[in-house]
This record gives structure tokens, C-alpha cells and sequence, in this order.
């Protein structure tokens, strides 16, 4: 009895030893991929960094250019007309 739990205990070592080496075979190929992508990601973000504070566009301005763009208007008209359940056109005529 001892022999054979030993003899399956040396098996079952081995068959774990062989799935661990195979389970570290793929690993120095995902550490590069990713160090790739940290690389990519790093540069990325030195860019943004970059950006100098007249090219950003303030909180101020953003909600004027918001209330001022037509398309956003157009939205909030039908957004509204679909909530109320208003005709666009008479929604048109009360903001004018």
C-alpha cells in the first residue's frame, strides 16, 4: 500500500511540475506585449500633457458654446417636445 502511494504521489508531482513549466512557457511573451502597451500608454498621455491652456477650452466658454450651437438647441426642442408631448414647431414659435 505504501509503495502505491508513493508511486502516485511521484505521478502526480511530475504531471504538476510539467503544467507549471508549460503554464510559464507564454509569460515573457505577455510581460512584452504589455510592457508594449504601458509604453504606448505612457506617450499617450506625455501628449496630453502637452496640450498648452490655450488650446483647452474653459467651463465657461463650453456652456456657451453649448447654448449657442444649434444642434444642441435642436436637441433640447425635440427633447422636450417628446417629454411634453408638444409639436416641435409650437415649441420653435414660443422661443422666438
Amino acid at each position: 500500500m505504501k509503495h502505491f502511494k508513493e508511486r502516485w504521489l511521484n505521478i502526480a508531482a511530475v504531471i504538476f511540475i510539467v503544467l507549471v513549466f508549460f503554464q510559464t512557457c507564454g509569460v515573457k511573451s505577455r510581460i512584452m506585449d504589455n510592457e508594449d502597451r504601458i509604453k504606448f500608454l505612457q506617450e499617450t498621455v506625455d501628449s496630453l500633457h502637452k496640450v498648452t491652456n490655450d488650446q483647452l477650452i474653459t467651463e465657461s466658454e463650453m456652456i456657451r458654446l453649448i447654448k449657442e450651437t444649434p444642434a444642441w438647441k435642436t436637441l433640447r426642442i425635440e427633447e422636450i417636445s417628446d417629454k411634453e408631448k408638444i409639436s416641435i414647431n409650437a415649441l420653435e414659435e414660443k422661443e422666438k
